[in-house]
């Protein structure tokens, strides 16, 4: 029973059956109908018989009939034809619709009768009209009757047996064609589970199957670059971890063992880089809380020009620090959003940071707003080093940084821009960059005014969607 179940379950097996049934079933009605239609052409045919049939009794007894139509030898005349020929027959005389003569067959009892009505003509003269009453039930017993009617039957016989077989052997060829590409890709989709990771399925078969292969690659595709993002971030990580960790722990040793002196600067040192472990550690939670949607936003409304000069402001001392000149420039009329001000501040924040960092002393910084009709774009605009086109897709990537060489001497852990992406996601929002190399880029972040319905399970859908894309 379970083979059974097994066995029918199978694609090639239902796509047989179900194509097969169809065919039996059209089979089924074209077979009907051509019964319909030889039964139709029986008809016909038994309809000229009969008709044929009544013409040669008319003609018999026309040919001798004699005035007036009373004689007694046109009575025997009749009786003689209808003896001969064995079917009811009556004469009406023209004019006055009186049964002249009649023979003594009963055909009351015919269950589907059949009258054939032809006029006696002598000397051009109408005398009267011959009614011939068959029933079209009634075996003929004619040869030729006979074989046409089992010519007809064989022919009904051998058209069925030759569809049938026809249906079943295209139903095998369709459903094997059909089966097939889907077979492969489940024999290629076990080897990608068993590891080999490096072949992609082949696109045969139909659109369908074809958009679902197409998937599967991509769904490789994308596999693949996740595995080698996972094995870089890894790299990153220990490195990012490592690197704080043995600069304290070599600090630490040295000054017990009294080769390094224990001086404020010294002290100083460790405590930045201690200070440096904690902050990657905080960013690396923030991270993980924003992709995990394990956070609600706390949606209220915000003046967003006050919120971006807040910000603007908290940044001039560092800016004027790293000789660098900021600029804002408020919108023309006030904008107020529901968002989280706390993390939209987090998400300018760390734009604004990425730009000091990537921007030269000397270069300059703007800020500014553009109100639409649904949304409000913040954007940071800076003439740093920028980024190359290669890669403009993989800056919100976690721990990627556009100069390596440069970052760490900023402090930066290379996440910032992956927590501003999953939290400006979090508001149904977008984030991008367009930049230019060696001349500056643009960060924008659009944000729909109203979030007064940003819910715990849209912001866990948008956030789902972002750790697929980080």
């Amino acid at each position: 029973m379970k083979f059974m179940k097994e066995f029918f379950k199978r694609t090639e097996i239902s796509i047989f059956m179900i194509l097969f049934l169809m065919s039996f079933l059209g089979i089924l009605c074209i077979y009907y109908s051509l019964l319909f239609s030889t039964d139709r052409l029986i008809t016909e045919y038994k309809q000229k018989y009969f008709s044929e049939k009544a013409y040669q009794m008319s003609f018999f007894f026309r040919a001798g009939l004699l005035d007036p139509l009373e004689a007694p030898e046109n009575g025997e005349r009749f009786e003689q034809m209808a003896q001969e020929y064995a079917t009811p027959v009556e004469f009406v005389e023209e004019g006055s619709s009186q049964v002249l003569y009649k023979n003594k067959l009963d055909y009351s009892g015919y269950e589907d009768p059949y009258i054939v009505e032809l006029p006696i003509v002598k000397d051009g003269e109408t005398l009267g009209y011959l009614h011939t009453i068959f029933d079209m039930k009634e075996d003929l017993s004619s040869p030729a009757v006979t074989t046409f009617e089992k010519g007809l039957e064989n022919s009904r016989i051998y058209i069925l047996a030759f569809a049938i077989l026809l249906a079943l052997i295209l139903s095998l060829i369709i459903a094997k064609n059909y089966a097939e590409p889907m077979k492969a890709s489940a024999r290629y989709a076990e080897k990608i589970l068993k590891g080999n990771r490096e072949e992609f399925v082949p696109r045969i078969g139909t659109e369908e199957t074809k958009q679902l292969i197409d998937s599967i690659n991509n769904l490789l595709i994308e596999f693949n670059n996740v595995e080698n993002w996972r094995k870089q971030m890894m790299e990153d990580l220990t490195h990012e971890l490592r690197t704080p960790l043995t600069s304290v722990l070599t600090r630490l040793e040295a000054i017990i063992d009294g080769v390094y002196p224990k001086t404020e600067k010294n002290l100083q040192d460790i405590y930045e880089e201690v200070e440096r472990f904690s902050r990657l550690v905080s960013d690396l939670q923030q991270l993980s809380e924003a992709e995990g949607a394990r956070f609600k936003l706390k949606i209220r409304k915000v003046s967003v020009d006050q919120l971006v000069r807040g910000v603007y402001e908290g940044f001039l001392f560092i800016a004027k620090q790293r000789k660098i000149k900021m600029h804002f420039n408020p919108p023309n009329m006030p904008c107020t959003a529901y968002i989280d001000p706390d993390r939209m501040i987090q998400v300018i924040t760390n734009i604004l940071s990425n730009a000091l960092k990537y921007t030269a002393p000397g270069g300059d910084i703007w800020l500014s707003i553009e109100i639409q009709e649904d949304s409000f774009i913040f954007y940071c605009q800076d003439n740093g080093i920028g980024i190359s086109e290669d890669e403009l897709n993989l800056v919100f990537n976690r721990f990627y940084r556009i100069d390596k060489s440069r970052s760490r001497d900023y402090g930066g852990s290379g996440i910032g821009l992956s927590i501003s992406k999953a939290l400006v996601h979090a508001h149904g929002g977008q984030i991008g960059v367009k930049s230019k190399f060696e001349k500056g880029s643009i960060f924008w972040v659009e944000i729909p005014i109203d979030n007064q319905l940003v819910s715990l399970e849209g912001q866990r859908k948008s956030t789902e969607d972002i750790h697929g894309a980080i």
